[in-house]
């Protein structure tokens, strides 16, 4: 797999991004107080021909050091209050999934100020294109300005109603192939572990989605588990793309301890099991990546990996 080398072509001047953020910073707060503006450091604008390709990628935890997994997708973050309003960059701005598109308390109140927010967000992106301009010939370039500022608010009518509501119809997302493969993985994975180890899928498991399925992983909802871990046919882990349980030995409601624990497993089998576990949940993520956007997903993946990795050494 090739990709793009990742190397500050250092068009942009420190002090001139520093000065450009003060001005930003300052606009904002003229618009609403309550508006915080966050600029990211480890930002890297490679420029209108490379940036905006770059930025489609979705990084895929799916392969070993993958480039976009720590690629910096934003250069500032505006805030309302505690919360992110819009992610942008040179070359484009996301509003966020639930300002945007959810009739919350402050819809109003945002979509009063959201035409002056984007006038700001699409000056800075035409100043930031001068470093660039050399690549444009004249008309080109000023088209390529004129267009910035035709992309409006997305903040238009009430907006949805921020209720849930599950339906319990499965949405067939994943295509079978990706089921297969995470089988195949975890049953890899296991036998070099330990070949007494084997692996169980429930067929009538239905994946609703990260959305869904982490509130769901909560209920008493059955089945909760698309796998089960046995070692010598005796339960030691069940698993979904959204949650672990624990196989116990004994009485859950008077005297028992996890089978793992029983079976005196733990020292050898506990931690390298569950991160095997939980790099086949960070997998199966990726097969939900267009239900956000391409930084959305890295920074989802991420807290999953990082839940992983809180719980194997917990």
């Amino acid at each position: 797999m090739h990709f793009f080398p990742f190397v500050d072509p250092n068009r942009r001047p420190q002090a001139e991004i520093k000065k450009m953020t003060e001005e930003l910073t300052q606009k904002f707060h003229a618009i609403d107080p309550d508006l915080t503006l966050i600029h990211n450091d480890n930002f890297i604008d490679y420029g209108p021909e490379v940036f905006p390709q770059l930025s489609s990628i979705y990084w895929d935890p799916r392969v070993p050091n993958h480039p976009m997994e720590h690629f910096v997708y934003s250069e500032y973050r505006l805030k309302y209050q505690f919360y992110t309003l819009y992610c942008f960059t040179p070359y484009g701005e996301q509003i966020d999934e639930h300002y945007g598109k959810v009739n919350h308390s402050d819809r109003k109140t945002l979509q009063a100020i959201d035409d002056l927010i984007l006038t700001v967000i699409h000056t800075y992106q035409a100043k930031n294109l001068s470093y660039w301009k050399d690549l444009f010939p004249e008309e080109q370039f000023q088209q390529t300005i004129a267009s910035h500022y035709q992309r409006t608010s997305q903040m238009i009518g009430e907006g949805r109603k921020s209720s849930r509501l599950i339906t319990f119809t499965d949405p067939k997302h994943r295509p079978l192939a990706a089921v297969e493969k995470n089988t195949e993985f975890l049953e890899t994975q296991l036998n070099q572990l330990d070949s007494r180890l084997t692996v169980t899928h429930d067929d009538s498991f239905i994946d609703f989605g990260p959305s869904d399925g982490y509130f769901l992983a909560e209920c008493p909802y059955d089945p909760e588990e698309e796998y089960e871990i046995c070692y010598e046919d005796i339960p030691l882990f069940g698993c979904s793309p959204y949650n672990i349980s624990f196989g116990i030995h004994g009485d859950f409601y008077s005297k028992w301890m996890l089978n793992i624990d029983y079976l005196d497993l733990r020292e050898r089998l506990n931690n390298p099991t569950l991160a095997i576990i939980h790099q086949y949940q960070l997998d199966n993520l990726y097969y939900w990546r267009d239900h956000y956007s391409t930084e959305k997903f890295q920074s989802e993946a991420l807290d999953s990996k990082e839940r992983g990795l809180r719980q194997i050494h917990s």
